[in-house]
Parts: C-alpha cells; structure tokens; sequence
C-alpha cells in the first residue's frame, strides 16, 4: 500500500522553518548589523563630504548618494504582475457594475 502525502502537513512545516529561520537570523543580530553597515557607510560619506566643503571642492551629489536599487524582476514576475493586474480591474469593473445594477433596483 502507498503511502499518501499530506500536502498540508508538508506546507506548514516548511512554513514553520522558515519561520524559526527568521528568528535565529533576528535574535542573532543579522538585521541590526545590515543596518549598523548603512549607517557606518551613510556616515563615511557624511565625512567625506564635510571634506570636500573644506577644501573647496566641486560639490555634486551624486558623489555622495548611492543607489543600491536591484531589480529582481524577471519574466515570471513580470506576467504574474500583469495577471494581478488584469484579475484586479475586472474584479473592479464587475463590483461597480454590480453596486450600480443593485442601486438602481432600489432607486
């Protein structure tokens, strides 16, 4: 006889990993570090700053902001987003019609 898998079983176990990951990755200091090295970055940058209006140097901006944007979109996002997209304005348009249909039954 086979055995069958219980998928609800396999889901919330995965989920509770995740989860007790989470917790260790927090409690160990994970997250504060990340953003004690923006800081420590944001700070160099401060000063380099400060120096430069010192010593009279041409000031631009751009020196001193970083972009540290990453676009992790790929194709199967991109169409997941589109179909939400989709699902959502008819989901709108099918409501308002509806409301306005029901509005006019009691007007």
């Amino acid at each position: 006889m086979k055995k069958k898998n219980n998928y609800f079983f396999i889901i919330i176990g995965m989920l509770f990993i995740i989860f007790i990951s989470y917790i260790i990755a927090f409690n160990s200091g994970y997250y504060e570090f990340n953003n004690y090295k923006k800081a420590t970055i944001t700070q160099e940058k401060i000063d380099e700053f400060e120096n430069d209006v010192k010593d009279g140097k041409n000031i631009d901006s751009k020196d001193y902001i970083s972009n540290d944007y990453i676009d992790y979109s790929s194709k199967m996002s991109k169409v997941g987003s589109g179909i939400s997209s989709a699902i959502n304005k008819f989901i709108e348009s099918g409501l308002s019609d509806f409301f306005s249909a029901l509005g006019r039954l009691f007007v």
